[in-house]
């Protein structure tokens, strides 16, 4: 697969299936008794995403992998900052006023 788009991905599997399985519960609540029938679309439907959050394996697997590649993306921004004149490892300026040097604004 992608690597880049590992996160994307994730937050996906995390987030379509839940959605999918309340909408059609709400679908369900409006149409009554019919929502509950065998004979309705809905009900397929509904058994269906509740499938699919299981074949996708847990919400929390993959809200932690967007966690852990959120984090190494803000790290690698951050790290960048180390880089600009003015800035630290701690990434504030040595100053208490900041550089006004439209090069170095710019490459914020």
């Amino acid at each position: 697969g992608n690597l880049k788009i590992r996160k994307e991905l994730s937050m996906c599997k995390a987030v379509v299936p839940s959605v999918v399985q309340r909408i059609c519960d709400r679908a369900m609540q409006v149409h009554g008794a019919m929502g509950l029938s065998q004979d309705s679309f809905l009900s397929m439907a509904f058994s269906g995403a509740r499938w699919l959050r299981f074949a996708d394996g847990p919400d929390e697997v993959h809200w932690r992998t967007v966690g852990r590649l959120e984090l190494r993306d803000q790290k690698r921004r951050d790290d960048s900052l180390y880089d600009l004149p003015g800035y630290t490892r701690r990434g504030a300026p040595h100053s208490k006023n900041p550089p006004t040097d439209p090069d170095f604004l710019a490459k914020l």
